[in-house]
């Protein structure tokens, strides 16, 4: 289903989810478990009757997770914690508003790029409707169908970006070729030699 990726636009921070998979060989729907990532980073994860929360102790990391969520949900919440542990750093307790907003905007992304990598999603059949999509990622990935469909919009927004990149550049490119020198009529030719004798006189007299 490359066809699908054909225009999308990878980010920064998703280049860096992908390289930190391949990294540590995560490189299968199967690998994406708590268990299994917390193993490869060397993060202990809990679960208590509390609201999930990264936790750092002298160096060393912990993740609780909410164990009164659903086993998709926890693990939602489990990606969202992770990236503050290996992106993020500081009390937001005491950051700026401004700060804390970016902090979680970017563990937001990320678990929508980790839950689901680009490198597995283009190995899948993805159907053709948008619902079937959202319930193949969701079965596939083991997500909830809030975030599937979150990812599924983001990939259409990207793709339609891409296209609209592609046609403002060709336009561009076009509109460069028209106006290229090379491409000057006649009259066109003389105007501008003359424009350009005008301007070397200008500049003599101002030195």
């Amino acid at each position: 289903m490359f066809v699908l990726f054909t225009h999308y636009q990878t980010t920064p921070l998703e280049q860096w989810v992908e390289a930190l998979f391949i990294q540590h060989g995560i490189t299968a729907p199967g690998h994406l478990t708590m268990a299994h990532l917390a193993a490869k980073l060397n993060i202990w994860v809990y679960t208590m009757d509390m609201s999930s929360m990264a936790v750092e102790k002298n160096g060393l990391f912990s993740i609780n997770v909410d164990r009164r969520l659903s086993a998709k949900e926890q693990w939602e919440d489990f990606l969202h914690e992770l990236c503050h542990v290996l992106r993020h750093s500081g009390n937001q307790m005491v950051m700026p508003d401004r700060y804390v907003d970016w902090q979680e905007q970017d563990a937001t992304n990320f678990q929508l790029y980790a839950a689901m990598p680009l490198a597995m999603l283009k190995k899948l059949a993805l159907p053709e409707q948008k619902n079937e999509m959202i319930a193949l990622l969701s079965e596939e990935f083991q997500v909830t169908y809030r975030l599937a469909e979150a990812r599924i919009v983001q990939i259409q927004r990207r793709v339609l970006q891409g296209i609209m990149d592609q046609e403002y550049q060709r336009l561009t490119e076009s509109q460069f070729t028209r106006y290229s020198p090379a491409n000057w009529s006649d009259s066109t030719r003389a105007i501008m030699n003359k424009l350009e004798q005008l301007k070397q006189k200008g500049a003599s007299v101002d030195g």
